[in-house]
């Protein structure tokens, strides 16, 4: 009785299956004016071992040699060495003609060729995509390996598809829509990925902007990364192909994933290691890791010598399937140099490991769907766009924020720059001051003693000298007037070293008191206009005297001019003492004004200026040079002092 029992269900369940296996073909798509069909429950696939003719794929799905599709939508068989056949029917309900648009969406389709039979199994019609199609040659221009079906009122027909991914992935989802509900579809998704695409390239212009700016390599790496994130992203969904090489190098599809996930994922293990500022010397992990990733680009420009070569699905797969292994070691070394930097206690690492998490989740996702190890993708529209958007918004942050505080260390050690440069000037101006002080004492005290007692003696005998001949007398008076000029130019000299009183007068009467001095030697028409100025402290007033003293000497000396002006205020609107030196002079010459440094008066000169943390500005040709010193109040009454004076 068991025995009797066992064989009917036997039966009974064969049956049931080739009844299964017959509906698969006999069960057709009606097609009404919905805008899209649950083709994967229509559709039954067969594997080709071989390259059988179209007929001889009908005759097998006519005899149920065809098998159902697992999924609802989807047939993933991970990479193959064969071709794939799928059969479906449809038939059009309407007592009018129809048009639906069947995709076979994958993204690693060589060749894909849709044959249609009429109910008689004639061959009507042979249509082609796949990546070794370009432009016409496809029977839309899309993304995706999409074909128009026209169906005429109250007919059906039988439809193969041929699909030849040989040596890449099987993973394709299938598609029957109306054409507008297609094209609504086509736009969003546009939109979206054109979304993606401006996020994207903005983050690597901010790159670009701090790689510039700041001169590391760590930005132009990161540049690097996102750019091959982006075309990994937009390959995958055929954005890349449409909008980039598909009309002229359609044959890149077969190495684009692996070569940009090699990319991708070596240009984040160089970034880490910049980021963490790894040492090569110090540090093993950082050695091993680099000449590492010099192996992986190595052998990720190696997948373009297969594209010299014949088509050889066998080498594309060994090839393609080293790639996508690799870039999965990659991902895991970018979390081991993580976990080895939270080791060493820097905060900042468990924010990369954060953002890295989700990127090596989505990657790892992501191959194993290609490798049909599972179907299951938590992460829409796929583990790699959304692992990888998240990847990049986090890592963006991070160089913002990289970036704030370099940029305020910068700042930093800028204003640490100039303070020492400002401490060095100012130790060389007091110096200077020191020992012009000195040198005018001694001139004054010593020489100027010594020459106006002489010229007392002088005096004296020229007094005594009535009865001394005529000759003798005149020597007597011409040395008398030598000594006279020299003591003049003697206390000329001593006040340009140090005036007298300096702490005391204002600095109006200084510069009035030697202007007067320098239009009684030299042959120059001098006009000035000094405005009482704001308290100012004492090595403000004194460098501001040497700055016109070095100016004047410069006109006298070099500039040849017949006149000069000079004008010193002070602007209440933008708070800045400003000096205005002009001359009708030949000029400086430009290879002076090039290199102000090389002459000893031009650098003392801006020495002097830095050191009120002023600006200087030189306008000259060949009618004369006007010389513009500014400098913020609010800077020079906080420079440091020679003594607690303040006068004007």
């Amino acid at each position: 009785m068991f025995v009797k029992v066992f064989l009917v269900c036997s039966i009974t369940f064969i049956s049931l299956s080739l009844l299964g296996q017959e509906n698969v073909s006999d069960y057709p798509i009606r097609i009404n004016s919905a805008p899209d069909y649950p083709i994967g429950e229509h559709i039954s696939f067969w594997k080709d071992n071989g390259n059988s003719a179209p007929e001889e794929a009908l005759r097998k799905f006519q005899h149920g040699s065809f098998s159902q599709l697992a999924h609802p939508t989807l047939f993933n068989k991970g990479y193959t060495e064969s071709i794939w056949w799928f059969a479906f029917r449809i038939e059009n309900e309407l007592d009018s003609k129809n048009t639906v648009i069947f995709s076979p969406a994958g993204a690693a389709i060589r060749e894909g060729t849709l044959y249609t039979f009429d109910n008689n199994g004639k061959l009507i019609k042979t249509a082609y995509s796949g990546f070794i199609h370009a432009g016409q040659s496809r029977d839309m221009h899309s993304r995706l390996n999409s074909y128009e079906l026209i169906l005429p009122a109250g007919e059906g027909f039988t439809y193969l598809f041929k699909l030849d991914s040989r040596g890449l992935n099987t993973y394709v989802p299938f598609y029957l829509d109306e054409p507008n509900s297609y094209w609504e579809y086509e736009i969003s998704r546009t939109a979206f990925f054109g979304t993606v695409t401006g996020v994207l390239v903005m983050a690597a212009l901010f790159g670009l902007f701090l790689w510039a700016y700041f001169s590391e390599k760590l930005y132009i790496i990161f540049v690097g990364y996102l750019l091959s994130c982006l075309a990994l992203i937009l390959e995958e969904d055929g954005f890349l192909f449409l909008w980039i090489y598909g009309d002229y190098l359609g044959r890149f599809s077969s190495i684009i994933i692996p070569f940009f996930s090699l990319m991708m994922s070596g240009m984040l293990v160089i970034f880490i290691i910049r980021f963490f500022n790894l040492n090569a010397g110090k540090n093993k992990l950082h050695t091993y890791s680099v000449q590492y990733i010099k192996a992986v680009f190595t052998f990720s420009l190696l997948l373009f010598s297969t594209l010299l070569f014949e088509w050889n699905p066998k080498l594309n797969l060994i090839l393609t399937g080293t790639g996508l292994s690799l870039s999965f070691t990659n991902m895991l070394l970018v979390i081991l140099i993580t976990f080895f930097q939270i080791k060493a206690k820097k905060e900042i690492a468990y924010y990369i490991l954060l953002a890295n998490l989700m990127l090596v989740f989505g990657f790892t996702n992501y191959i194993l769907n290609l490798t049909a190890v599972t179907d299951w993708h938590p992460l829409k529209p796929n583990g790699l766009i959304v692992g990888s958007i998240f990847n990049v918004i986090l890592l963006t942050i991070g160089i913002i924020h990289r970036y704030y505080f370099m940029k305020k260390e910068k700042e930093l050690l800028d204003r640490q720059f100039i303070e020492q440069e400002r401490n060095i000037a100012r130790s060389i101006i007091e110096a200077q001051e020191r020992e012009r002080q000195r040198i005018a004492k001694d001139l004054h005290d010593d020489l100027g003693g010594l020459l106006a007692l002489i010229k007392l003696k002088v005096d004296s005998l020229y007094l005594e000298a009535e009865a001394m001949q005529k000759e003798s007398k005149t020597g007597l008076a011409e040395t008398q007037k030598l000594l006279t000029m020299a003591i003049h130019d003697l206390r000329f000299i001593s006040h340009e070293l140090m005036p007298m009183e300096a702490a005391e007068k204002r600095l109006k009467t200084m510069v009035s008191e030697v202007l007067d001095l320098v239009k009684i030697q030299n042959k120059i028409s001098i006009t000035y206009n000094i405005e009482d100025l704001p308290y100012l402290t004492l090595d403000t007033k004194i460098n501001l005297f040497r700055i016109i003293k070095e100016l004047l000497n410069n006109i006298i000396k070099h500039a040849e001019a017949k006149e000069a002006d000079i004008q010193l205020f002070y602007d209440e609107i933008d708070q800045t003492v400003t000096l205005i030196v002009t001359d009708d002079g030949k000029g400086i010459p430009k290879e002076i004004l090039d290199k102000p440094n090389d002459g000893m008066g031009l650098r003392n000169l801006q020495k002097r200026v830095d050191y009120l943390r002023g600006n200087l500005h030189f306008d000259s040709n060949i009618n004369g040079t006007t010389v513009i010193v500014t400098i913020p109040f609010q800077q020079i009454t906080q420079t440091n002092e020679y003594t607690d004076n303040y006068s004007r």
